[in-house]
Order: C-alpha cells, then structure tokens, then sequence
C-alpha cells in the first residue's frame, strides 16, 4: 500500500490524538481523518498536533450510523478511541463501511459473535481491547507463553500513576473521561489450575519500578480472558492481573466504598433520586483531572513462568515510560494509542489477514510482534525482556 495509506480516528479526547500522531510520523499515511461530535476538542487537537496538512478534522457523531458510515468509508483503517458505550457504535459503523478498525477498549463480550460475523462478511478486521492494558500486556504474556514449551502462571502489573503524586488518591485520572476508575466487587483469577473470585481492591504485594521512589502497592483485576486464545495457556496453574497505584490507594477505596460513595444504587435525598457514585465523581473530578503541566508515568511487569528445554524457566517483560516532554504526550496516551495506531497499520498494510473479530493475542505474534516492539521503540516506548532460568544440580 505504501504511502497511500488513508486512516481515520473516532475520538478526540486523551488517546485519539495520539494514534494519529503515531500515524502521521509513520511515513506511510498520507492522510489522517480525526473525527469528533466536539468541534473544540478537534481544533485543540489539530493545534497541539502542530497543524498537519495531512490531518484533517471532521464533526461527527458515531450515534449518527448513516452519517458515521458515510465519514469513514474509503478509509484503510479506523482507531477507536471512544468511552465504553460508543466504542460499539463505531465498531458496527466500520464493519458496514468495510473499514478495518482497532479499538482501545472492547465491545460487551456478548456482542463478539455477532460482530465476528458480519466483519467476516464484509472482508474486515476488527481488533478489540488493543491499547496498553488490554493489549500490549496480553501481547507481552502470549509472546512469552510461546518462548516455553509448557506454561505454568502468569501475572500481570500495569498501572498509569502520576509523576508527582498529590492528595486525595495520589492518582490522576489518563483515560476514560470524567469518572475515576473505581470498581469495587470481586473478579476472576486461576489459582490452583481453578478460575477463582477474590475480592478487587485486596491490598496484594508491594511492587517496585526503577526510577520510582515512593512506595506502590497492587490491587486485582482478574485476569485477561483473551489468553484463551493462546494454546498453551490452557492448563495454567496460575494467572492473575494487578493494577499498580501507589500506596494507600486500596484503603481509600475502602473507606470510600464502606461509606456506599462508590454505589451505583440511587438513594432517596431530599425529595429526589441520585447516585451516590455520580455525586461523588462530580465532587472528586476538579480535584483528580490532569492540568496543564502535570506528568504521568506508566508502568507494565509481565510475568510468565515455565518449562523450556526441560529447565525452569521465566520471562519477564518490564517498562516505565514518562510523559513526551518534547511531544507534549501523555504516557498513557503514547503506550494505548501508539499500540493500537501500530496494529491498525499493520492491517492496512496487508500484515494481518485474519478477518472477523481477532484478539490481539491471535494477530500479534512472531515477526508482527517485532514489528510492534520496533515501531513502540521508534515512538520512544522501550520493553525489557529479561530470561532468567534454574535447575537443580
């Protein structure tokens, strides 16, 4: 396809723009379609882009199926980069425009199927949770399960945490508009060969990064189901998902959740009905927001245990990335849209041909996976992989 490579983003807000930047320094797109129902969010984002002749803007809503269609269509590629709820509109628009999309996020995965099947009609890729986690962390685990001849646990850190951390959570909110990401309940991890349920915001094992001072600590958040789709996960003893925060922030979360501000419930006040949980995010958000000149850093570990030739074997996966300084880019917003843009890409150009809904973890392996760590480190996002293996004398 070369350099007649025409892509599209939905989305406007923290990540969009950064898998159009990604797109733009390629050198193989020579057009850039960022597309948002806020025409403000889309002229900030042309001029922090440093107002590209091959970006253009258009104003769209995504609800608007005739119109979304009509915008996309003729496009190699669309970069999804909306909240939860409108990522699956965009994924039904693309998949009627014949359009291949990635999405940073994931539709229900009660929608899978049926979405499988009509892009497998029209000829189209659709690559869900492709962004830093989900996505570059599942990549990470399947790349490491392939380097063992059998696998016997996987764990998985990853947490977006402020440069300089300040009250009230020492946290700032990179991804996911206005509400903090607080979900208190139990979620899914394999211990002993079993899915079992432990409860969220279980204070787990202090955890260190270098470069971090100040300590961190982990919470669960179960495990990654898309690694199903790696043969050899099938049989793991082990599999857990932690997101990293530093310390302090699971008892907060408590106090917050003993105290019902994190209910979803509506309760009676004053004669009319409210959410606790909105109240509060409306409360927190001036408090939790990124400013201009706040830094952030992300930070990913993966884990994956086994045998190789017979010997014990681990591989481990680590990075801390920090805000683009000379970019103007958020770290989360360099490692979710600098991953996603890198895939879509890869479709446009012919690599991947699988067609229907594809897990990163079916798409990304082998030299696709090479390709992506090059392409990240270009952008300035580095991985180590460390091997380290033992046996008995």
């Amino acid at each position: 396809m070369g350099t007649a490579m025409k892509v599209a983003v939905v989305g406007a807000g923290l990540m969009g723009p950064a898998i159009a930047l990604e797109c733009l320094e390629s050198g193989e797109v020579e057009e850039v379609l960022l597309i948002d129902i806020d025409e403000r969010r889309l002229r900030e984002a042309w001029e922090k882009l440093g107002r590209p002749k091959r970006l253009k803007t258009r104003v769209q809503d995504v609800t608007d199926r005739e119109g979304f269609v009509e915008t996309i269509k003729g496009y190699d590629g669309l970069g999804i980069a909306l909240l939860r709820w409108l990522n699956v509109e965009a994924t039904w628009g693309a998949i009627e425009a014949g359009v291949h999309a990635v999405d940073l996020s994931a539709p229900p995965r009660e929608d899978w199927a049926k979405i499988d099947e009509a892009a497998k009609k029209t000829g189209v890729t659709v690559i869900p949770g492709c962004g830093v986690e989900p996505g570059l962390t599942d990549i990470l685990a399947a790349h490491g399960m392939d380097q063992l001849d059998r696998v016997e646990s996987v764990d998985i850190y990853c947490g977006g945490i402020p440069k300089h951390p300040e009250p009230p959570f020492k946290y700032k909110i990179v991804f996911g508009g206005r509400y903090l990401p607080l979900r208190p309940g139990m979620v899914k991890v394999i211990e002993d060969g079993e899915e079992r349920y432990v409860k969220r915001y279980t204070v787990a094992e202090p955890i260190t990064f270098d470069g971090i001072e100040e300590e961190l600590e982990t919470f669960y958040d179960g495990f990654p189901e898309v690694l199903y789709d790696v043969e050899k996960f099938k049989g793991v003893k082990h599999c857990a998902e932690k997101t990293v925060r530093y310390k302090g922030y699971c008892n907060w979360v408590n106090f917050l959740d003993w105290c019902g501000l994190l209910s979803r419930e509506p309760i009676e006040f004053e004669g009319r009905n409210i959410i606790p949980f909105e109240v509060f995010s409306r409360i927190i958000y001036p408090k939790v927001k990124m400013e201009e000149g706040d830094r952030d850093i992300t930070v990913l570990r993966v884990i994956v245990k086994g045998i190789k030739d017979g010997v014990e074997t681990t591989y481990t996966y680590d990075m801390v990335d920090h805000y683009d300084e000379e970019r103007r880019v958020t770290s989360m917003a360099k490692t979710t849209g600098y991953t996603a843009a890198i895939v879509m890409r890869m479709i446009a150009r012919g690599e991947i041909t699988e067609r229907g809904l594809v897990t990163t973890v079916r798409a990304i392996r082998g030299e696709r996976f090479e390709r992506l760590m090059r392409d990240l480190a270009r952008m300035g996002v580095e991985i180590r992989e460390i091997i380290t293996s033992s046996r008995s004398l």
